[in-house]
């Protein structure tokens, strides 16, 4: 390649020396010149790195170390990679890959770790540490990894206990992608600098965007309660309703059962197939409480009152969704402090496509997730399903981080980097040996990262279906 206006052959018939010359048997980095030239030919013309260039290379000696140099940046994350002194646009590949390996090690890290926790619990044997760092080690076709082994486990206590009405309630654990970081990013890709990119309001699916709501949310849209911060509710709760419910409530429910109680009723245990008309506390399971009745529970239908989770709102409702809540889909106003919870639509301005790939990966690895909490409920009692409520409970949030909210953000991420990998290959060539060594390092990382992600994913997919949470 040409660089500064002047140029040298790096080829069998050529070599570059590094602080003093090394001659015809002389080495670069520890290589002898014939290591260095076929170490030069798979890097530049491999099938992991094609840059569309043929030998001998035109390349000037600093170009060869940097090469040869490798790119430990991509290992130290953001702000290692940062300093490089590559191309703009190129840095935002790598950058993205950075912090994609960063989400990828870190979700894989908790959801081995819940899954290590739930079997260890369920008093499983280890067939997972055999398997080391692998992804494996979580889940492989061999059924042997941690979350495997929980996942069987799980359902063949579910199958054992029928008439536990056994319910996981999952409060809270939403994600917003990080706007302003993808905006900032996204000026280094355009070709236009007059353009300005629309705010979030505009690219962010109307369904996903959410925030502060002074006034009411829509019907159909959604108040997102935790439980630390319980949302008003008049529709149906995905987690804990505390209020009225009409439909089946598992939990406590208060001020009579005037279908079906099975569990207790007064602090008495049911008979097989339940009790009716349970005038007081009914603790388990009610298939119709009573109509001034108080739920806190699972309803299975519409709950009026407060939910610790996201509250789909009837299509006749029209909520105050409270104060610290945020309503995601509609507001009657609007919003405060305005978020998206899923990734934004490509950028307006005019610009380098694959950057701007790039640039929606590092929103989405960088979202800001609440911590969601879980609870295990069940009408029955056993020595299994007791450990299974400890195990789910302690170690459930993490698995649903994955499964439900940051782990398909980093899905959806990881396919944008791959694919802004194939452009960053192409043009890396252009742009000297470090631009090579990190554009090269960076293809690599990114597959490796996208692989661990969707293991990750599809692991803690199978374990929340387990044990009834979708």
């Amino acid at each position: 390649m040409r660089r500064g206006g002047s140029s040298h052959w790096c080829s069998g018939a050529h070599f570059c020396s590094v602080g003093s010359q090394t001659g015809a048997s002389g080495s670069l980095g520890g290589l002898t010149n014939k290591e260095l030239t076929m170490r030069l030919k798979t890097l530049w013309v491999g099938p992991t790195l094609v840059l569309g260039l043929s030998l001998p290379c035109l390349m000037d000696c600093s170009d060869a170390a940097d090469l040869a140099s490798g790119c430990d940046e991509l290992n130290g994350g953001a702000e290692a990679v940062a300093k490089l002194d590559v191309d703009a646009k190129l840095k935002t590949f790598i950058t993205a890959t950075a912090d994609l390996k960063t989400i990828a090690d870190r979700i894989k890290a908790d959801v081995k770790t819940a899954c290590v926790g739930m079997s260890t619990s369920l008093g499983l044997m280890d067939t997972w540490t055999a398997l080391g760092d692998s992804d494996d080690a979580i889940s492989n076709p061999n059924k042997t990894g941690a979350c495997d082994q929980a996942s069987v486990k799980i359902q063949a206590i579910m199958a054992a206990n029928p008439s536990a009405n056994a319910t996981l309630i999952v409060s809270g654990g939403q994600c917003t992608v990080d706007a302003n970081l993808q905006a900032m990013c996204e000026a280094t890709c355009k070709s236009d600098v007059m353009c300005t990119e629309p705010d979030i309001t505009v690219r962010c699916e109307p369904g996903q965007l959410t925030g502060e709501c002074s006034a009411n949310c829509n019907a159909n849209a959604f108040c997102e309660g935790s439980a630390m911060v319980a949302a008003n509710c008049m529709g149906a709760c995905e987690a804990e309703c505390q209020g009225t419910c009409n439909g089946s409530c598992t939990g406590t429910i208060t001020g009579g059962c005037s279908g079906t109680c099975e569990g207790k009723c007064d602090g008495v245990a049911t008979p097989a197939g339940g009790m009716a008309n349970c005038t007081g506390t009914c603790e388990g399971k009610c298939s119709m409480p009573a109509a001034t009745a108080s739920c806190r529970g699972k309803c299975a239908a519409s709950c009026n009152g407060k939910c610790t989770g996201n509250c789909k709102l009837d299509s006749t409702a029209m909520v105050n969704c409270g104060a610290m809540v945020n309503c995601k889909g509609g507001c009657s106003v609007m919003y405060t402090a305005p978020k998206c919870e899923t990734e934004l639509t490509p950028a307006m301005c005019s610009g380098d496509v694959s950057c701007q790939g790039s640039c929606t990966s590092r929103a989405e690895v960088n979202a800001t997730c609440t911590p969601p909490t879980a609870q295990f409920i069940f009408t029955t009692s056993s020595p299994d399903l007791d450990l299974l409520k400890a195990a789910l409970e302690a170690n459930m949030p993490k698995i649903w981080l994955a499964f439900k909210t940051e782990g398909p953000l980093a899905v959806k991420a990881a396919a944008h980097v791959v694919t802004a990998g194939t452009a960053a290959a192409q043009a890396a060539g252009s742009f000297g040996g470090k631009a090579v060594a990190c554009a090269t390092a960076s293809v690599t990382a990114a597959a490796s990262a996208s692989a661990s992600v969707n293991v990750s994913f599809q692991a803690s997919a199978s374990v929340s279906g387990s044990a009834g949470a979708s």
